[in-house]
């Protein structure tokens, strides 16, 4: 006569913990980024830049007028010749030409 194993059976119990868990962790992970996502809407999350930014022209009054500069050469207002000049002038004396 053959001796079978008792079986332990804890039921579906096991299943259902694990489902409840793993809905409260997606619910949270949704409710995280759907706060993330409104607070970067309104202004107040700033995304991470992991590159430099271009300096603000805008800001800058030399690297404003050279941008008009350089874009009055791109339209052909002025000569190339009249853009060194102007660009020059816009840096000041070269202190490393004057030594």
């Amino acid at each position: 006569m053959r001796h079978q194993m008792p079986v332990h059976s804890m039921g579906i119990l096991p299943y259902i913990v694990q489902g409840v868990f793993t809905l409260i962790f997606l619910a949270l992970v949704v409710t995280l980024v759907i706060v993330l996502m409104k607070k970067y809407r309104k202004g107040k999350l700033h995304m991470p830049m992991f590159m430099a930014s271009a300096p603000n022209v805008e800001s800058d009054p030399y690297l404003s007028a050279l941008k008009l500069l350089n874009e009055r050469l791109a339209n052909g207002d002025i000569d190339v010749d009249e853009y060194y000049a102007r660009r020059t002038a816009l840096k000041g004396p070269d202190p490393a030409a004057q030594a």
